[in-house]
């Protein structure tokens, strides 16, 4: 499946769940007596929308329509989307608001200045990862909160190593608040970025395979924009409490790249700078373990 069936194969799927979530209470119709859908039919999408049934229809089953801006917005407005879903609904639709998706796999290639820029951002946890959210390069304070350079390359991904190390999971304060934005995130990154569509569904694909909760809430749907001035805190096993603000940046000159920088507060720059001997040594004790 290349990223175009992929693309409308989803886009059937986020309508067919954004549907049943808006009731006819919402919508302003009579709920009526017999009703086995839990939301709306498709039939009235299509009427509150002014489309036609057959047309809609066709757009829930992922055949290959162009449906225009005015259409799509149309059509946002019924289902009660909200900003990142009707812009996940418009990428997925082929509809690109904002600056184009980066030709081929440019992501994966990180030139020296951003590899510069990563090493140069002393006491602050600093990664790269591309639109996959597989980490490219890293400095040693996010080696030292995360252990990413004992972490084999195949796994060394952001939203793979929160599901599955169970180390990370349990320094994570509000994991389950945390885990979620990811999943919306990552379905933002789906719509975003055509060219990662197949790397990231292979992504949802083992995600499912491991963890029942990110199965689940890959199913509910939901999107997000990619969070920036986010208060992180981490319950570190030998750090102690480490609280950070993370900033998100989009490089202009490598598209579907994101630096991910956690500034820490005074408290946390301090135990990082005091502590960097134990924490490295925690990392790769952490890697064998889990090996």
């Amino acid at each position: 499946m290349d990223g175009s069936e992929a693309h409308r194969a989803a886009l059937g799927r986020f309508l067919r769940t954004r549907r049943a979530r808006v009731t006819p209470a919402d919508a302003g119709i009579e709920p009526g007596t017999r009703r086995r859908t839990p939301g709306l039919r498709r039939e009235e999408v299509a009427t509150l929308s002014g489309v036609g049934i057959t047309w809609y229809t066709w757009l829930e089953q992922g055949r290959d329509i162009n449906p225009s801006p005015a259409v799509l917005d149309a059509i946002a407005r019924t289902l009660r989307l909200d900003a990142p879903a009707r812009d996940y609904l418009f990428r997925l639709a082929g509809v690109h608001p904002g600056e184009p998706d980066a030709p081929g796999r440019a992501g994966r290639v990180v030139s020296e200045h951003l590899e510069s820029l990563v090493l140069a951002q002393q006491g602050s946890p600093t990664v790269l990862m591309d639109a996959a959210w597989n980490v490219l390069a890293f400095n040693e304070p996010a080696h030292l909160v995360y252990g990413y350079g004992d972490i084999p390359l195949d796994e060394r991904n952001v939203a793979w190593q929160t599901f599955t190390s169970r180390d990370l999971r349990k320094m994570t304060r509000h994991w389950e608040d945390h885990a979620r934005r990811i999943i919306g995130e990552l379905r933002e990154s789906f719509a975003r970025h055509p060219s990662e569509a197949s790397a990231l569904s292979a992504l949802f694909a083992r995600l499912r395979a491991v963890s029942p909760e990110a199965d689940r809430w890959l199913d509910e749907r939901d999107v997000q924009h990619r969070a920036g001035n986010v208060a992180k805190v981490l319950d570190h096993p030998v750090l102690g409490e480490l609280r950070f603000t993370q900033l998100v940046l989009d490089p202009r000159e490598a598209p579907g790249l994101h630096l991910a920088v956690l500034q820490p507060d005074e408290p946390t720059r301090t135990r990082l700078e005091t502590d960097e001997n134990a924490a490295r040594d925690h990392a790769k004790d952490a890697s064998r373990k889990h090996a």
